[in-house]
């Protein structure tokens, strides 16, 4: 039971002959703009257990898009995107179910170099793909509405931005929540694993990607990516003026310089795409040898170690 209806109504899910459940929907009822509390009660008729809780029913100040991330890839799984609604006070509303949002893909105007970001996003359906959504939003695409939580795929690389608000008359006030994503190639770095040279030799690197289930290798340098050493660490002993160790460009080439730790990062050479943190990065660590050994021919040791008598 609610003990103001007029502020929240409850309706029974699957009630019995005895019309009791153990599920139901409260409903918001706003009928003034204001902050308003209804206490919500459930008995159980057979121990006499009472459970309580306050539904406050408030006016929605402010919206914002969360996501586990910013960035996806080509070809990879859609993303999904949710609307956070805030009261004046900041605090976050339980629900957003029922409402009404209008999401749309607009051009990223500071994305230099891509001139139709905006055909870089596209919205989906939960209908087009295997995820399993809440149960509103299914009801509200079966009559083309979007609800607060939506699913995005990358077309092509760039950037777009994406907008969000409430379709509600009443909330016309509210300022569109907006965000801005990255859509980057599926790239690998080869070898991907940390590496450990010595000082004199070298390691060189080969930048890949993945389209269409395929690995394809990109020829280095790039218009689009550059590879790069950072954060060098020298040894204690070391000399802090010279760097770990040196990269050539047009080989792709690491050679180890001195003892020390530094960092290779494939980056992106668009301005606006150099915030991506998902793109592939490797660690090199210049050491001394502890011993030097042949390497073992494991078909030889084997053909060593028979019995030939």
């Amino acid at each position: 039971s609610s003990t103001r209806p007029e502020v929240a109504s409850i309706e029974p899910l699957g009630a019995d002959e005895a019309q009791c459940s153990q599920k139901a929907v409260v409903q918001a009822r706003l009928s003034q703009p204001a902050r308003l509390t209804s206490i919500i009660f459930a008995e159980d008729i057979t121990t006499g257990q009472v459970l309580r809780c306050d539904a406050i029913v408030d006016l929605i100040h402010g919206i914002q898009i969360v996501s586990t991330t910013r960035e996806l890839y080509l070809e990879d799984s859609p993303l999904e995107l949710k609307i956070q609604a805030l009261d004046s006070e900041g605090n976050t509303f339980s629900t957003l179910a029922g409402l009404v949002f209008d999401w749309t893909i607009m051009k990223d105007t500071e994305a230099n170099g891509f001139s139709d970001s905006h055909n870089a996003l596209r919205i989906l359906t939960f209908l087009e793909s295997t995820y399993i959504p809440p149960s509103y939003i299914s009801e509200m695409e079966k009559v083309a509405k979007q609800g607060d939580t939506i699913l995005v795929s990358g077309m092509k690389t760039g950037s777009s931005k994406l907008k969000a608000r409430i379709q509600e008359a009443v909330y016309k006030h509210v300022r569109p929540a907006e965000v801005r994503l990255l859509i980057l190639e599926n790239i690998l770095l080869n070898p991907a694993y940390d590496v450990y040279l010595m000082v004199g030799t070298s390691i060189r690197y080969r930048v890949q990607k993945i389209r269409q289930g395929k690995i394809t290798e990109l020829s280095m340098p790039s218009e689009q990516y550059e590879l790069q050493l950072q954060n060098s660490i020298s040894s204690p002993e070391g000399d802090v003026g010279r760097p770990v160790a040196v990269l050539d460009q047009d080989t792709s080439m690491v050679t180890a310089v001195q003892l020390g730790q530094s960092s290779l990062v494939l980056s992106h050479r668009s301005i606006r795409m150099q915030g991506a943190s998902r793109l592939p990065n490797s660690t090199i660590y210049v050491v001394e040898p502890r011993y030097l050994g042949p390497p073992v021919n494991h078909h030889v040791s084997l053909l060593i170690g028979a019995d030939l008598s």
